[in-house]
Formats: C-alpha cells, structure tokens, sequence
C-alpha cells in the first residue's frame, strides 16, 4: 500500500496530499502501480454510462447482429445470380478513387508513426485491410497470364507483406494501450484482443 503524507488546512478549507519527486522515486514498481490504479479509480468513480446510452448501445448490437444474419442469404443470392462478366463505366474511376483513400491512409499512417499519435492505430488498421482488398481485386481482375503474374508479384512483395506488418503494429499498439491502462502493471499477463474487455465501455456487456 502506498503512504502518502498529508497536511491539513486551517478549518473550512481543504487538506491536500504532497507527494514529492523524491517519494515517487523511492517507490517499487509494484507501488506505482498501485498508486496510479487509485488515482484512475478516483477519476472513473466520476465517470457514469446513462441508461441511455447503454440501451442504444444494446440496440447497436442488434442491428449488428441483424446484418450478419443478412448478409448471409445476400452473399448466397449474388453467388448464384451474379454473371460471370460484367462490363462497367466508370473503371479508371474506381481505381483512381481507390489509389487515392489507399494513399490518404498510407500518409496518415506515416505520420501518425512519426508524431507517435494514437491515430496512427485506427489509420494502420484501415490501411492494411485497403491493401488486403487491393491484393484481392487484383488476383480476380486479371485479365490474361501476364496480368496475373504481375498481380500475384505485387501481392506476394507488396501488399500482403506491408499489410501484415500493420495489422501486427496495430495489435502491439492495442496492447500496449490495455496495459497502460491497467496502471503499467509489468506482470500482467497479456490475452488475446478476443478476450480483452473493451476499457472504453464500461457496464454490462450481455444484453437485457
């Protein structure tokens, strides 16, 4: 437990904790964990979910859940109705558009990684799955053996490696953000994302 020396003030007023850097460096790890998980009990006492909010929350799940389900049938019905060839308008358009949101992710990535910024974990998340899509649509666009090969090159030493390397980024990033917050705690043991509670959203997660 962590002790802490406190002074008070004259009557009427308030008595207030002085914790100097001294202290502080004398403290184990073990103690400076504990003391910044009071200091974040302290400040999430003051931090409340309306109802409201949670049943929107629980209703945003639903629908969620809704079109999953949906999706299903739909995918099944384009497998067996699509054609085969299908000519279109606008490809240059599509492309371009593509390269261009592709490009856009790719600097704020860049950036993100220079300034060490958090956005840097949503841009490299995005960014990778632009480029998995990217590798795909050119695999199953190719038109002739040259096209193919050149398709499958660029994603082999291309997009499936930069893309797996932002992917596993983002993760460390992920946890290295869950361990902060439970007050950089050296021994805690790190789970998997699939099992890792969402910090951000606090309350029941099971809908009523």
């Amino acid at each position: 437990m962590v002790a802490m020396t406190s002074r008070s003030s004259p009557p009427g007023g308030s008595s207030e904790s002085a914790i100097s850097d001294q202290m502080l460096s004398e403290l184990s790890h073990r103690e400076r964990a504990d003391l910044l998980r009071r200091v974040q009990m302290l400040h999430s006492s003051e931090f409340s979910i309306s109802a409201r909010v949670l049943t929107a929350r629980c209703w945003f799940i639903r629908f969620l859940a809704a079109c999953c389900l949906g999706l299903i049938p739909w995918t099944i019905g384009l497998a067996v109705s699509l054609p085969r060839t299908y000519v279109t308008a606008n490809w240059r358009v599509l492309w371009t558009g593509f390269d261009v949101v592709l490009l856009g992710c790719l600097a704020v990535t860049a950036w993100g990684l220079w300034k060490q910024r958090q956005i840097v974990v949503p841009a490299s998340i995005i960014t990778s799955v632009l480029l998995l899509c990217d590798a795909w649509f050119d695999l199953l666009t190719a038109n002739g053996h040259r096209d193919l090969i050149v398709s499958a090159a660029s994603a082999l030493f291309g997009e499936l490696p930069l893309a797996t390397m932002l992917i596993l980024m983002s993760i460390r990033a992920l946890h290295v953000g869950v361990r902060a917050a439970r007050a950089l705690q050296q021994d805690v043991q790190v789970s998997s994302l699939w099992r890792t509670p969402l910090i951000t959203f606090p309350g029941p997660s099971k809908i009523q």
